[in-house]
């Protein structure tokens, strides 16, 4: 059993954590274990209200933390007491002696020292303020130092107004079963993604939540491969719920929930993508407002996994959503492939820059109209949102401190990820979340053009045009891009862009008209470097910044507005490129 074991001792505002192996201790775990545990009143461990779990089954060999902790389909009885310290007076607020049960919950991080659990009453609860139901997780956050990810993502989609994104209240955790009291530490208590009235508000018999599992998924009962993209997604959850069986309402809708997902791939990955028709078959600002979500964050997982989409029977369009999973996001992790750069073009190029998993956003992205869309979100609601999380961690920090001081007491050095403190981590949170800010002010706006590019790569020819900030060429196949071309759409602005191109047996080509080729095509003659640079009013307006991943070097800094980037005189070509147009006051 990995969880560690303590005495408590409750004083009148305070309860003080004894160490493993004191007399107090010792003295504490001397009487004889009990065959059924008892309910009191939980005493609050620091300012943040406390959920208190006796477990109280009716079979007295499953009372025991061991047991719960030995499989997350262990379901235990037990009695829960919630109280805030803030608020005793409010029921809103207070949970007394609720019948429950709770299990383990979660796929990676159920292996994790501090484990996840739900909570599902015998009658719906709403703790702390939240919307009524029976079903409650309590998510670890055991990977995060600063306690915060999860929680700023899901306010971040919540403020975006993102249909049914999480609420969530922090708390301490204890559980007490026939060895005595375990103080779990510092949990997120939020909202379960499921069907509900006051969750996923589906009504047709056969909705259902969808969820691409590329991690798990095959381990789950009910799950396919969709036709184009080979990605694997499970069914999650359905009117009435689903057990081992589908009614046959819930296998209608399942399977047309495939053939939907299917055509909707089909269209998306069309040669030449039809915009009416891509858009007519989701929720254009689900799946932009879900984007922002994990753009901001630079989430590691979005692409794998916790990925939720849903449909309100078969006349329905695809709504991306509900977000889930952050706590290894926003800068958790220090290497750009995984998150940690925030001034990465993150969800349109993980393709590139972690592995061919999950890309529908990289997709949309070739359409001008999406970018065009997310521009115009980013300025109307997105960069406000994401300007006040900084606010919102200088208001989480003091709020957190005493318990998760604690928390990092129970759980010291068994984390593993970035800084080793609370108040390291949470100002390690604050630099990355302010560069992100910063930098997405300057990557997105009403004001940006919509800017396109394309790379002719030899054996492919050109390759469909990409927009700002994504990637052309190939990484991985030891293939030349030959020539660019570009294209700067939805702008009054005059100019445009202009490139230099140092090419395999010529040298500098020159600078060539606006908008013109760059390199050349049927010679099979590599390009090695450029350089590029804006023209008339763009040029006032906006820097433009590029970098090349080069044979036997990968990626080479960025540059900007003129600078070479790539090598000359040794002969090595350039594979792909990535460029961006950046504001130059935002």
């Amino acid at each position: 059993m990995n969880i560690r074991r303590r005495g408590l001792i409750a004083t009148m505002a305070a309860m003080t954590l004894l160490l493993p192996g004191s007399a107090a201790l010792a003295q504490a775990s001397a009487a004889p274990a009990a065959s059924t545990v008892t309910a009191v009143a939980p005493v609050p461990l620091s300012n943040l209200p406390i959920v208190a779990i006796d477990l109280t089954d009716a079979d007295p060999t499953k009372n025991d933390l061991s047991y719960l902790n030995a499989s997350k389909d262990n379901s235990v009885g037990a009695t829960v007491n919630l109280v805030d310290g803030a608020n005793p007076p409010n029921p809103a607020y207070t949970i007394t002696d609720a019948p429950a049960t709770i299990k383990g919950r979660g796929n990676f991080t159920w292996t994790l020292d501090k484990k996840p659990y739900q909570i599902k009453f015998k009658t719906a609860v709403g703790p702390l303020g939240m919307e009524t139901t029976r079903t409650w997780v309590l998510l670890a956050d055991h990977t995060d130092p600063s306690l915060m990810r999860n929680k700023l993502s899901y306010d971040l989609a919540r403020a975006l107004d993102l249909p049914y994104s999480p609420e969530s209240r922090f708390v301490d955790v204890k559980i007490t079963d026939v060895g005595g009291e375990h103080i779990l530490g510092n949990y997120l208590l939020t909202e379960k993604v499921e069907v509900g009235p006051t969750r996923v508000a589906l009504t047709d018999p056969q909705a259902n939540i969808v969820e691409l599992d590329q991690n798990y998924g095959t381990a789950e009962p009910f799950y396919f491969t969709a036709a184009t993209s080979k990605r694997i997604f499970t069914l999650k959850d359905a009117p009435g719920g689903v057990g081992a069986t589908l009614t046959a309402d819930q296998a209608a809708g399942w399977a047309s929930t495939q053939s939907y997902i299917n055509s909707f791939e089909a269209a998306l990955y069309a040669p030449t993508p039809d915009w009416t028709k891509i858009s007519s078959m989701i929720d254009v600002d689900s799946f932009l407002k879900t984007y922002f979500v994990h753009e901001v964050a630079e989430n590691y997982d979005f692409n794998r996994s916790s990925m939720y989409f849903y449909k309100n029977g078969p006349s329905d369009k695809l709504h991306a959503g509900p977000v889930w999973d952050f706590d290894l996001s926003l800068g958790n992790f220090s290497a750009q492939s995984w998150g940690g750069d925030p001034t990465s073009d993150y969800v349109k190029t993980t393709t590139y820059l972690r592995a061919k998993v999950h890309n529908w956003y990289e997709q949309l992205m070739l359409n001008p109209q999406f970018v065009a869309q997310a521009n115009a979100l980013y300025t109307s609601t997105v960069r406000s949102k994401v300007t006040a999380l900084k606010a919102q961690i200088d208001t989480l920090k003091p709020e957190l401190e005493a318990s998760a001081e604690r928390n990092f007491q129970i759980w010291a050095g068994s984390r593993g990820y970035g800084p080793t403190t609370y108040s390291n981590g949470v100002t390690a949170l604050k630099s990355w979340t302010t560069s992100r800010a910063n930098y997405l002010a300057s990557a997105y706006g009403s004001s940006l053009p919509t800017f396109r590019f394309a790379a002719h790569a030899a054996g492919i020819g050109w390759q469909p045009a990409v927009s700002g900030g994504m990637i052309a060429g190939t990484i991985g196949e030891s293939r030349r891009v030959e020539a660019l071309r570009f294209q700067i759409l939805n702008t009054s602005l005059t100019g445009g862009i202009q490139g230099n191109a140092y090419v395999q047996n010529i040298g500098w080509m020159g600078y060539g008209a606006t908008n013109a080729v760059v390199g050349t095509t049927g010679r099979s003659l590599r390009l090695e470097a450029v350089q590029l640079r804006l023209t008339s009013g763009l040029a006032t307006n906006f820097d433009v910044a590029y970098r090349v991943h080069v044979q036997n070097i990968g990626w080479m800094p960025w540059v900007k507005n003129g600078a070479t980037a790539g090598t000359t005189g040794r002969a090595l070509r350039i594979e792909a490129i990535q460029i961006r147009l950046i504001d130059k006051t935002p």
